[in-house]
C-alpha cells in the first residue's frame, strides 16, 4: 500500500473522476418549442371533438354555484 504523498512522486497520476450515468434517461419531449406546428389537421380536429364530448355547464349554472360557494365560505369564516 502506498501513501498518497508517494503517488505523485512515482509518476502515477490520479484517475479522472468518473461521471455517473443516469440510470434512467429523461424522456424526450414530443413537443419541440422551436417548431411552429407539430400536428396534422386531422389530429387537432380529433382533439377538439374529444374535448367537446366532455361535461359542460352553462354560464348561469357556473355563476349560481360560485355564489353558493361564496356564501358558504363567508358563513364559515364568521
Amino acid at each position: 500500500m502506498t501513501k498518497l504523498s508517494d503517488i505523485t512522486s512515482q509518476g502515477i497520476t490520479a484517475k479522472a473522476a468518473r461521471t455517473r450515468k443516469a440510470k434512467t434517461e429523461p424522456a424526450k419531449l414530443k413537443w419541440d418549442p422551436t417548431k411552429p406546428i407539430q400536428f396534422t389537421q386531422e389530429e387537432i380536429w380529433e382533439h377538439i371533438h374529444e374535448i367537446e364530448k366532455g361535461p359542460f355547464m352553462t354560464l348561469d349554472e357556473c355563476f349560481k354555484r360560485f355564489d353558493e360557494w361564496k356564501q358558504e365560505f363567508l358563513k364559515s369564516r364568521l
